[in-house]
């Protein structure tokens, strides 16, 4: 069943898929039934008619009465012009984007609007809504540069509608859980919540991917997670063997904590379901929103970088929640460099939060 040393696929591909942990191929077995030895598998979620009128339409999944809603947070510290990229591909490769509603958390110099430009600006610009330029800076001219913001906003596809936001200066910033934790405050009634960075590409249809991989786990409270595959290294639907990046190491932080690095070291190939994870990533994951309130990022938790992903699946895992690594690719990495953070060690600009 193993395949030790050189991680290359045995002729005899398992029915179920296989996992690469970094140094060894193994077969992915099925779940037992409920009175194998093994123990059973999570329950299936209750399942209730639903005429909301909302495209999600039919039948509706306990713990949301969202039809179907998605709610998007994507935290950026000055990576505006990536995360306008990502907010544009975000509605252009859903199946519905109607349903799609965004939670920017903006951490931008304030003081240079056009060098570090907002998330949202630079998505209304990509679409053909720049704000005008030849307004002259200062309090006299206050009033005419808010008329132009404000026909930004009213003209650019789903801005007011679809789009809510948190901006403060990135001064002000606290690292990538502080910013997360302000999600609560632009998170509505939706019944689906997928976090991601602000430097993200997406699978067509990426929507209907993420709910029906989800309702495949069945687990009322699966959480979907992975570290988003390289974008020029896509490799969904190959034969009905897509593989999706796994992290299966953990190493023990100068602090005694367990860290999770922001990278795969393993991966599955072929799964035909969404298969258990003893890991997280902050880059990727897609649940129920009462994960978001159950198991809100910590405010407290200021400048963590590596550190924050261990304490949070320990945070899920004690409230009863199950991480999966999905058996397709939902987001992948968009490793653009648009802005001088990029690239180096400064900020949050590796990993574009």
């Amino acid at each position: 069943r193993t395949r030790e040393g050189k991680g290359e696929m045995s002729s005899q591909q398992s029915q179920d898929g296989r996992v690469f942990d970094g140094r060894s191929f193994r077969d992915v077995h099925p779940a037992p039934n409920r009175a194998g030895r093994r123990g059973r598998e999570p329950v299936p979620p209750t399942r209730l008619p639903r005429d909301d009128g909302n495209k999600g339409g039919g039948v509706g999944l306990l713990g949301g009465g969202g039809g179907g809603t998605i709610f998007v947070s994507i935290p950026q510290f000055r990576d505006g012009r990536r995360c306008g990229r990502t907010l544009r591909r975000l509605f252009a490769s859903a199946r519905d984007p109607d349903r799609i509603t965004v939670g920017l958390i903006e951490q931008t110099d304030t003081s240079d609007p056009r060098g570090d430009p907002t998330c949202l600006l630079e998505y209304c610009a990509l679409m053909g809504h720049a704000p005008r330029g030849d307004i002259p800076p200062g309090v006299e001219h206050k009033a005419e540069r808010q008329r132009d913001l404000d026909r930004v906003m009213r003209d650019c596809p789903r801005a007011s509608d679809q789009v809510r936001s948190v901006r403060f200066h990135h001064l002000s910033a606290k690292g990538p859980v502080f910013a997360r934790s302000f999600t609560r405050r632009v998170l509505g009634d939706e019944e689906f919540c997928m976090a991601i960075d602000s430097s993200a590409d997406f699978a067509e249809g990426w929507d209907e991917l993420a709910i029906g991989q989800w309702t495949e786990a069945r687990n009322e409270y699966a959480v979907l997670s992975a570290v988003p595959s390289r974008e020029r290294r896509r490799r969904q639907g190959e034969g009905g063997q897509a593989e999706v990046p796994r992290q299966c190491s953990i190493k023990i932080g100068s602090e005694g904590v367990p860290l999770y690095e922001n990278r795969a070291d393993g991966k599955a190939v072929g799964l035909k379901r969404p298969l258990l994870s003893s890991s997280i990533s902050s880059s990727f994951t897609f649940a129920k929103c009462h994960y978001e309130t159950n198991v809100p990022s910590d405010p407290f938790a200021a400048q963590l970088l590596e550190t924050e992903r261990f304490p949070r699946f320990a945070r899920l895992w004690t409230r009863g929640y199950d991480v999966y690594t999905p058996a397709l690719n939902v987001v992948y990495r968009d490793e653009t460099e648009l802005h001088p953070l990029h690239g180096s060690r400064l900020g949050h600009g590796d990993n574009g939060e």
